[in-house]
């Protein structure tokens, strides 16, 4: 552990003495998932390894590898080796029988690390990283006493199915438990992880009945147009929703960030309006030889497409036109071309895409 993570380590213990003073000793399965939820709320995941989408040679693998081999950073960034690492050597020290579930790197793979603890002889794992943005905002864990069976239906393809295999091989043969998400949501409510009770995942299904009203919606927007009902539900939400805060007013990562208004564009639109009428582009910009997130919306209108860049210091999406939008110097990957290419060019997709559209309007009129 570094610096960063000891500080973190030393406060986590310290709140869990004060809790068993005051309450009595903590179940070791209770403490893990007190380190889990806790230490999730000091990490970001290090967005200049999401960014690396096109690992083709040895350029490529080398800069993946050095991101690896960094170790979480003065900010809290790191990556599954990091973060379930530390966990492991925490609980250790909470005298938890804990492992380091490591799987080999190869040459154009991606590496990846699991953790897991025992208690009387019964496996645990977790896997803090697709929890990262579920903890910092108030969601139901995902990730902690996954069962064997979850996890068989999780790896489901040949290759995945072999690093199942070696993982279980690695806790003797045995397989790994769940613990009930009844329990967990006791644990929650006793640790004040959720709002009196609910998760953001509770309230994101309450607003995803409000918005599903087609009738409330267009009498609350003041229009009947499918396009301008979406663009009028997202201006709504970016102008209401305020900073995201979370451990001690302490704000999301872009990584976190982006998945959480994934999740929320998921809540306040339909498959339909998330198909026809916007579109999230993950971008960046190149700083300092590494690529920081720039991440853009699209809302695609019947006449004129409307653009929003995504403000990290507001957290926020933020209108902007499109002239300026290109000025940016943003990039993307491409997975239909399989290589990094200017921002222009996805506008300019998006404006053809429009053209022909229109067209297609013109002629269902004229029939």
């Amino acid at each position: 552990m570094n610096q960063y993570e000891r500080e973190n380590v030393e406060q986590i213990k310290s709140e869990i003495r004060a809790y068993e003073e005051k309450n009595g000793k903590m179940p070791k399965e209770k403490i893990a998932y007190y380190i889990y939820r806790r230490m999730g709320q000091s990490y970001l995941y290090k967005e200049a390894y999401e960014l690396i989408r096109n690992i083709k040679g040895k350029k490529e693998y080398e800069e993946v590898v050095a991101i690896f081999q960094e170790g979480t950073n003065e900010n809290g960034e790191a990556l599954c080796t990091d973060m379930n690492k530390a966990c492991v050597e925490f609980m250790k020290e909470m005298g938890i029988h804990a492992k380091y579930l490591a799987v080999e790197a190869k040459e154009k793979e991606l590496y990846h690390a699991d953790g897991c603890f025992e208690v009387n002889g019964v496996y645990y794992l977790f896997n803090l990283v697709p929890d990262l943005m579920r903890i910092q905002t108030g969601m139901r864990t995902r990730n902690f006493g996954i069962s064997q069976q979850k996890l068989a239906t999780r790896y489901k393809n040949a290759k995945s199915e072999q690093i199942l295999k070696r993982m279980n091989e690695e806790i003797k043969g045995n397989n790994f438990t769940e613990i009930p998400s009844e329990t967990i949501q006791e644990w929650d409510n006793e640790f004040g992880f959720t709002y009196k009770g609910l998760y953001t995942n509770d309230v994101l299904r309450m607003l995803r009945t409000e918005c599903f009203d087609k009738e409330f919606m267009e009498d609350f927007f003041g229009t009947k147009k499918p396009d301008e009902l979406v663009q009028r539900k997202f201006e709504f939400v970016m102008k209401y929703i305020g900073i995201i805060k979370a451990n001690q007013n302490r704000k999301l990562g872009n990584v976190e960030a982006t998945r959480y208004y994934l999740k929320l564009s998921e809540s306040i639109l339909s498959k339909q309006e998330m198909n026809h009428y916007i579109e999230l582009c993950i971008g960046f910009i190149e700083e300092r030889k590494r690529r920081k997130a720039k991440n853009i919306a699209i809302i695609k209108k019947e006449k004129e497409n409307v653009y929003y860049l995504y403000n990290s210091d507001k957290q926020i999406y933020e209108k902007i036109e499109k002239e300026e939008l290109i000025k940016q110097g943003i990039q993307y990957y491409s997975f239909k071309r399989d290589k990094d290419v200017p921002i222009e060019t996805f506008i300019k997709e998006k404006e053809q895409e429009l053209i022909e559209r229109m067209k297609k309007h013109s002629e269902d009129i004229e029939l």
